[in-house]
């Protein structure tokens, strides 16, 4: 199933010794680049997140960020003799100096960068084995949920592109049903034209042959018109098959601009005889745009 590059989803897992919550947010990325972010206890897992990833996601930018806290009791705290020290004998001299007899306040001193530190009890094995299972699980979760996110906004934009191509099937046929009237137009406007010029004298009717077979060569679009049914015939089978579609069709729409480009290029000898063909070009060609951005979004 084709699938956005775009979404977001988070899980959680909260019990009476961990809570872990994880988010997981994904852009639009040329190739499957993984972004961390997670404490210190969660790097060692870091291989098999990227692992797990993979495993669901092809393409895009994927943010995926950890909170953990633990329930341990604390084992010790830790004061910082020496610091406290040097605090206390800094206010004493600026209190000194001021003339203020207070006495410095215990908790505000405990409060300052280092002065105390709270050990925490170590992991032990049940406590690395319960961090691992929390996170398998919310990873899991999340990644499966950012998956039916991302694909219920691919199906969305396929379906958009389906409209698109049927709107391009309809204007490559148009081309050729114009195409013959356009020529036959232009012949009239090339007799009439030459008539003027050559006052009452009586028109060659191998030269208008000649200018005429000039002209059908240079505006021949019949292999661009070919290659543009074969292309968006191409387009739609891609879309009926699913799967990885953002590099197929960008690609296949970079040829679709190229034959769409020659198209135009080849209109602008007949003149006003070929401005409805200029007008169909221009619109598939606005099609063909509005496919090559879509595709941008799409893994």
């Amino acid at each position: 199933m084709a699938a956005s590059m775009t979404g977001y989803a988070r899980a959680q897992r909260v019990s009476d010794e961990i809570s872990l919550f994880l988010s997981a947010r994904s852009v639009n990325h040329r190739f499957l680049d993984v972004q961390l972010r997670i404490p210190p206890e969660v790097e060692p897992f870091e291989a098999r997140i990227r692992e797990m990833v993979k495993k669901h996601i092809r393409r895009g930018q994927v943010q995926l960020s950890v909170s953990l806290r633990w329930q341990l009791p604390a084992v010790q705290v830790r004061i910082n003799q020496a610091l406290l020290d040097a605090y206390v004998q800094a206010y004493r001299e600026v209190a000194g100096r001021h003339g203020i007899s207070a006495n410095p306040d215990l908790t505000t001193l405990l409060r300052m960068p280092g002065a105390a530190a709270v050990d925490q009890a170590e992991m032990d094995e049940h406590h690395q084995a319960l961090l691992e299972a929390a996170l398998t699980d919310c990873l899991s979760r999340s990644l499966a949920e950012l998956t039916r996110v991302r694909q219920a906004e691919g199906a969305g934009i396929v379906d958009e592109m389906k409209d698109r191509a049927r709107e391009m099937a309809r204007d490559v046929e148009q081309l050729e049903s114009v195409r013959s009237g356009a020529l036959a137009e232009f012949q009239k406007r090339l007799e009439t034209k030459l008539a003027e010029l050559l006052g009452q004298s009586q028109l060659d009717p191998q030269r208008v042959a000649q200018e005429a077979a000039v002209l059908a060569d240079r505006t021949d679009i019949s292999e661009e018109l070919q290659r543009l049914k074969s292309h968006v015939q191409r387009l739609r089978a891609l879309l009926e098959q699913g799967g990885e579609l953002g590099k197929r069709i960008d690609f296949l729409a970079q040829e679709l601009h190229r034959e769409a480009n020659t198209v135009l290029s080849k209109t602008t000898p007949l003149g006003a005889a070929g401005l409805p063909l200029t007008e169909i070009g221009l619109r598939l060609k606005q099609g063909i745009e509005k496919v090559r951005e879509q595709a941008q979004n799409l893994e």
